[in-house]
């Protein structure tokens, strides 16, 4: 009697699975509509397939999902996320360290969106670069929600724990239930490898993300061993202006502390909990940092970055900072420390580049061997797959002994 009632029901099962197929169904051969492929419509499938209603490739695809699927994880805002088949069409609403990171696994074939920011970097994103573009920014007032709609994603990436995400995945939920939002910011060191594994998880792209992994965990793992022998006494002060000029930031946001810290330096606002927060002149003085950093952001993306090949606005930068009045005596310029940088190497995916570089001018005598040119090289040749030459292209960094062509 079993028996019978199993064919029975894999005879059931058959009809909807072919009817669930002629109806270009959610997830292929689920009949019921509850998103997962049971062992009894894996086995419809089959007696489908052996009547030529389906395709071998269909049934292969049915296995999948059944043996696979669904995926679940926890993203950084928090959010339960559940995947129940293959992730074949994502719209990456955020900044590029989303597309680094998709790339880099190996996943940019699934992204059919992207922003602005993403496809005005034609070099660092050859197909990226040429899909449709869903917004200006990626902010809920920017982006172009109808458009998103119309290229019918299964999945849409932004940014982790902040208001501007809520809102932005708020929005496509609403317009949309059955999209699934992920949220991610693919650039805190805290969270970094984490969200990359479950990446690599979701995107079935594990064995890549552990190369990756062990990329970053091997570059910064070195980094971290030279600093560790470095006495409290006998580190940097640093002063790092982010975006704008007297903008730093305090512990309670990690860029720049974090990167700051990673490199062996002290963040001379260390002492406050604040996040990002304006200063004034006189603070900055009367804590006399030994190197000043400035991250140069948006303002400047045509100026500086891969797609630049000159020095010019961060030198100015650099210029402006040593002739700030009553500067004179601040001890980074004094001795010239003081540097100008890409924000798109430090607070972003390939952040590893970004702390090489510090790390080496904070501690030039201790990585006396480390080339953060070559790490920066190595990413863009492995894992984002470009022909690109650094000893030829690029402004990325710059101080006119240390780093004159901008690399």
């Amino acid at each position: 009697m079993r028996w019978k009632i199993f064919a029975l029901m894999i005879v059931c099962a058959s009809l909807m699975v072919g009817l669930a197929f002629a109806q270009v169904t959610d997830v292929p051969g689920d009949s019921n509509g509850d998103k997962i492929v049971s062992a009894e419509e894996v086995a419809a499938a089959e007696k489908l397939a052996q009547e030529g209603k389906i395709t071998k490739g269909q049934l292969e695809e049915i296995k999948n999902i059944h043996e696979n699927y669904p995926k679940t994880i926890t993203d950084s805002a928090n959010n339960t996320v559940t995947i129940y088949k293959p992730i074949q069409r994502v719209v990456i609403a955020y900044w590029i360290d989303a597309a680094i990171t998709l790339q880099a696994l190996k996943a940019e074939d699934s992204v059919v969106g992207v922003t602005a920011p993403i496809a005005e970097e034609k070099t660092l994103f050859p197909k990226l670069s040429k899909l449709p573009v869903v917004g200006e920014m990626p902010r809920v007032e920017s982006l172009d929600f109808e458009k998103i709609l119309e290229l019918s994603p299964d999945l849409v990436i932004t940014g982790g724990n902040a208001s501007t995400w809520d809102a932005i995945q708020k929005k496509v939920q609403s317009l949309n239930p059955d999209i699934a939002v992920l949220r991610f910011d693919y650039c805190q060191p805290a969270n970094y490898l984490d969200e990359v594994n479950k990446t690599g998880y979701l995107f079935d792209k594990k064995a890549e993300a552990k190369e990756l992994i062990d990329f970053i965990d091997d570059h910064l793992n070195q980094i971290e061993e030279k600093v560790n022998s470095i006495p409290s006494d006998k580190r940097v002060n640093v002063y790092c202006e982010v975006f704008k000029d007297y903008q730093t930031g305090g512990t309670g946001m990690y860029y720049p502390h974090d990167y700051i810290e990673m490199a062996g330096g002290i963040n001379i606002f260390g002492d406050t909990s604040q996040g990002t927060f304006t200063t004034d002149p006189e603070e900055v003085i009367k804590r006399n940092p030994d190197i000043i950093l400035n991250l140069m952001g948006s303002k400047y993306a045509d100026r500086i970055g891969w797609e630049v090949d000159n020095v010019t606005a961060m030198r100015e930068k650099r210029d402006e900072i040593l002739n700030r009045t009553g500067f004179g005596n601040i001890s980074a310029v004094k001795t010239g420390r003081v540097y100008a940088l890409s924000s798109n190497i430090l607070i972003n995916a390939i952040y590893p580049v970004g702390v090489s570089y510090l790390a080496k001018w904070f501690y030039p005598d201790l990585f006396q061997d480390l080339d953060p040119n070559a790490v920066h090289q190595e990413y863009l040749n492995k894992f984002l797959g470009i022909d690109y030459d650094l000893s030829k292209h690029g402004a990325f960094v710059y101080h006119p002994e240390q780093n004159p062509d901008g690399r």
